[in-house]
């Protein structure tokens, strides 16, 4: 029996986080048995060559898709599907999107795949009236979670029939509690005594690195024994040192610095935050979850979809220092019920977003996918 040709079309695999991330995560787990997997990827990092053990893999170096050598590209990504007889082409960030598309129409590939994955907050006029072109040669657009699907909807104007939603899941043995190493977190310079109160993002406008701050302020005024930990790294890394200088809590401050292993940090953590101003469907989060931490995280993008407020965690409405400062004190002050609501959180994670049901879900949608085309009713 023939296999599934997959090509997953993406920007960059450089860094592993967010949707590069997910996406990696999937092709390396997705039956090999079943599909033949490809990934396209725009530019050349060293993490793309890591994955020809599972995948074929392709560069189509672009800088700009409209100039001519991205025209050159699209014609031989075009050739590339054709040649390898691509059943399903998915793309997923804005450049691979465009690139993909425009490549798949005229190919013989039958289906496209076009993921959304955030509340478009780098939508602009020309970006918006170019995505709704592109939906007309685009059989399905996946969300990963159900606000980003009324969101596309909305904005794009695409029947609801034709936008699924697949959450991501998480591993739940790799984010286990207590199988992070507390050393990474000490070679900060962390003390040991300290309650970690920590958020996983890189330092980037978005993110609202600066609210997390704030809010961290009025926490350590009241809690002196709180350090803050930032894991990522970004443009945003000096301006954040500065603020937490102009706020007198930069002794209290620690930032990885894309140094180390999350679940390590994750390990040192009492609490997992998220300040986002827009979301899509949250890794850090489930992630935190995973880890059997409470989460306080703003309520963006799908965040509640997996939140409970005040069950496994605090959503907060606001974008108000005090508002976020207030559901970390209460887990701060009450150190039961954190570790209960930590309970639930993990618990929850093990439910609904464990890895392995995440990616038997998409190797079940690539499937029908195929069979219901974009007349078909919306898959679930």
């Amino acid at each position: 029996m023939r296999k599934t040709a997959v090509l997953f079309c993406i920007d960059s695999v450089a860094e592993r986080a967010g949707t590069e991330a997910y996406a990696v995560e999937l092709l390396t787990r997705l039956d090999r048995a079943a599909f033949d997997l490809h990934l396209a990827c725009l530019q050349d990092s060293p993490h793309l060559h890591q994955l020809s053990a599972c995948c074929s893999t392709a560069v189509f170096p672009v800088g700009s898709v409209f100039r001519p050598n991205g025209l050159r590209q699209i014609r031989r990504l075009r050739r590339y599907i054709d040649e390898q007889a691509i059943d399903i082409v998915h793309t997923w960030m804005p450049k691979a999107t465009v690139m993909g598309v425009l490549a798949a129409k005229g190919s013989r590939c039958p289906a496209v795949v076009s993921a959304r994955r955030n509340m478009g907050y780098w939508y602009t006029p020309f970006y918006l009236r170019l995505f709704r072109y592109l939906n007309r040669h685009t059989t399905r657009i996946l969300a990963n979670s159900e606000r980003v699907r009324e969101f596309t909807i909305q904005t794009e104007g695409i029947p609801p029939a034709r936008v699924d939603v697949l959450y991501n899941g998480v591993d739940l043995d790799r984010y286990a509690p207590q199988r992070g190493d507390p050393r990474l977190a000490e070679s900060l310079g962390i003390p040991p005594q300290a309650r970690v109160v920590g958020v996983v993002a890189n330092y980037r406008p978005v993110k609202r690195l600066d609210l997390f701050l704030r809010a961290a302020a009025i926490v350590s005024a009241a809690v002196p024994e709180a350090v803050f930990l930032l894991v990522g790294q970004g443009p945003l890394r000096e301006g954040l040192a500065q603020l937490s200088r102009d706020l007198g809590i930069a002794g209290k401050v620690f930032f990885s610095d894309g140094q180390g292993s999350v679940p390590d940090y994750l390990g040192r953590m009492s609490i997992g935050c998220l300040s986002s101003q827009s979301e899509g469907f949250s890794n850090a989060i489930l992630e935190y979850m995973a880890a059997g931490l409470p989460v306080v995280a703003t309520d963006a993008g799908g965040n509640a979809e997996a939140i409970q407020d005040r069950v496994n965690g605090y959503l907060v409405g606001t974008p108000d220092p005090q508002d976020f400062a207030a559901p970390i004190l209460t887990l701060l002050r009450d150190e039961a019920g954190r570790a209960a609501m930590g309970r639930r959180a993990l618990e929850r994670c093990r439910q609904e977003f464990d890895l392995r049901d995440a990616v038997a879900r998409q190797e079940r949608y690539y499937l029908e996918l195929l069979e219901s085309g974009a007349s078909g009713s919306r898959i679930t």
